[in-house]
C-alpha cells in the first residue's frame, strides 16, 4: 500500500504499511516522480562551473566529538583514493560523532558544490570527501559547512488554540531536512544517453526533462545502465542509521527505484481532515534515545487521536508554533534486506556537518549495488541537500569522480 510520497534529489519514497491502514485520508504532499531527480540539471549545468577558490587547505581531522570545520578547498582533483584500513587500527564508526584519527591519514577529495536548480543560486561551498575500506567494509566521510541544522521535511505547525481540532495545525511547505547522496555507476552496466556519458558529463547524463514514448521525464540513462543511490538525510538517516538504498535502472524500466519497495522504515504521519490535519501519532516513552523534538520512534509512539495533552517534545501543554515531524520512523523487520545496507548518520556542530557512511564491500546483490573489490576504480557524483525544494541541490554539474580502491 503506498500513500503519501515525498520525493527529493537522489529520491525519496515514503512507503505505507501496516498500522497505517488504521489512519484517517492521507494528505497528499508535493509528489514528485520518483524519476524527476535530475530533470532541472540540463536546463542549468551549463550555468554553473565549478568555482574555484583561491585557497588550499588540508582538512585536520580531529578525535573530538565536535564536527571538524570544512577548510575552504581548491579542486584540485577528481581523484578520491580510498585508504586501507592499517592492520590493528579500529574500523570508523557511522553511529560516533567522533572523527576517529584514522580519518587523517586518508587523503581527501576537495571539490566545490554549486547550486543546481529552477530559480536557485545559493552560494558556492567546499565539501571534502574522504573513503576508508576495510576487509569486510567501505566508509565514507564527507564534510561540508551549513549555517543551519535542518531535520524536519514538511513538518506539522500548531498554530494555537485546541490541538484537537484540524483546522488549527498547517504544513509547512517551505521546510526540508538536510542530506547527503552519493552515486555510483555500474561498471558491468554503463550507460548513454545519445552521446553523454557519465565519465565525461556526469550526472547531467542521467537527466531527461521530456515524456516520450519510452518514458518519462526522470533520472536514468538510454541505455541499461545502472546506478547506485546512496542517500542519507537527517529526517529518516539521524533517527534510524539508514541511508535510502535505490538504484537508477536504464533501458527498459527508465526509472528509480528501492532495492526493496516494501521494506521502508519511514512513514508518512499526517492525517488529512479536510480542512486542517493533523498528527497521528506523537513520540512516546523513551523514543528509543531519540529526540523528541525532530523523532517518532513507532514503538514507543503515542497515538494523537486517543488524546495527549502534553507536547512530548516540551514536556508542556501544546502552544503556538510547535512543531511535530511528518513522519515516524519503525524498526526494521528484517535488517539483512538489501534496502539497508548502507548505514549513516550525520553529526552538526559549529556550524558544519559531518556525514558517515559505511556499506559492506559485497552485498551480493550485483543487479542492485555496485560491489567493490580491491584494486578497482569506480564512477561517481555527489549531491548536498541544504534545506532544498525537490529539484534544488549543490553538486558539480557535469563532471563525474573516481573512487580508487586499495
Amino acid at each position: 500500500m503506498t500513500e503519501g510520497n515525498i520525493c527529493r534529489i537522489f529520491v525519496r519514497n515514503t512507503f505505507q504499511t501496516g498500522e497505517e491502514q488504521h489512519r484517517k485520508t492521507y494528505r497528499s504532499p508535493p509528489v514528485f516522480s520518483p524519476n524527476q531527480y535530475f530533470v532541472v540539471m540540463i536546463k542549468l549545468f551549463s550555468l554553473f562551473a565549478v568555482a574555484i577558490i583561491a585557497s588550499v587547505a588540508m582538512i585536520s581531522c580531529s578525535t573530538k566529538s565536535n564536527p571538524t570545520t570544512t577548510p575552504t578547498t581548491t579542486d584540485t582533483s577528481t581523484i578520491l583514493t580510498a585508504l586501507a584500513l592499517p592492520n590493528g587500527t579500529a574500523a570508523p564508526d557511522y553511529n560516533s560523532s567522533t572523527i576517529e584519527s584514522v580519518w587523517s591519514s586518508a587523503a581527501p577529495l576537495a571539490v566545490t558544490a554549486s547550486a543546481i536548480g529552477d530559480n536557485f543560486s545559493g552560494s558556492s561551498f567546499p565539501v571534502t570527501i574522504k573513503s576508508i575500506v576495510s576487509s569486510q567494509n567501505i566508509y565514507f566521510l564527507v564534510q561540508y559547512n551549513d549555517a543551519t541544522e535542518n531535520n524536519f521535511q514538511q513538518p506539522l505547525h500548531f498554530n494555537g488554540g485546541d490541538p484537537k481540532t484540524s483546522t488549527n495545525w498547517t504544513i509547512d511547505n517551505t521546510t526540508y531536512d538536510d542530506g547527503v547522496s552519493l552515486i555510483f555507476e555500474d561498471p558491468a552496466n554503463q550507460g548513454k544517453s545519445g552521446t553523454k556519458t557519465f565519465p565525461a558529463d556526469g550526472c547531467t547524463m542521467l537527466c531527461h526533462t521530456t515524456t516520450t514514448s519510452q518514458w518519462d521525464k526522470g533520472m536514468f540513462s538510454e541505455t541499461n545502465g545502472r546506478y547506485d543511490l546512496w542517500y542519507w538525510h537527517t529526517g529518516k538517516g539521524n533517527g534510524s542509521g539508514y541511508a535510502d538504498d535505490k538504484i537508477a535502472l536504464g533501458d527498459p524500466d527508465f526509472k528509480i527505484r528501492k532495492d526493496d519497495d516494501n521494506a521502508e522504515i519511514y512513514h508518512n504521519n499526517v492525517i488529512d481532515d479536510n480542512p486542517g490535519f493533523q498528527p497521528y501519532l506523537v513520540a512516546g516513552g523513551t523514543n528509543r534515545n531519540l529526540d523528541k523534538r525532530y523523532f517518532i520512534a513507532e514503538e514507543t509512539k503515542q497515538t494523537f487521536a486517543d488524546g495527549v495533552p502534553i507536547n512530548p517534545a516540551t514536556n508542556k501543554a501544546w502552544a503556538a508554533n510547535d512543531i511535530v515531524s511528518a513522519y515516524s520512523i519503525s524498526l526494521p523487520q528484517d535488517p539483512t534486506n538489501d534496502y539497508f545496507d548502507v548505514h549513516a548518520k550525520g553529526y552538526y556542530s559549529s556550524g558544519a556537518w559531518v556525514v558517515k557512511f559505511q556499506r559492506k564491500l559485497y552485498t551480493g546483490a550485483s543487479n542492485l549495488d555496485t560491489q567493490f573489490s580491491s584494486g578497482n576504480e569506480y564512477l561517481f557524483s555527489f549531491a548536498i541537500h541544504n534545506n532544498n525544494a525537490p529539484g534544488n541541490h549543490y553538486g558539480a554539474a557535469n563532471k563525474s569522480f573516481k573512487l580508487k580502491m586499495p
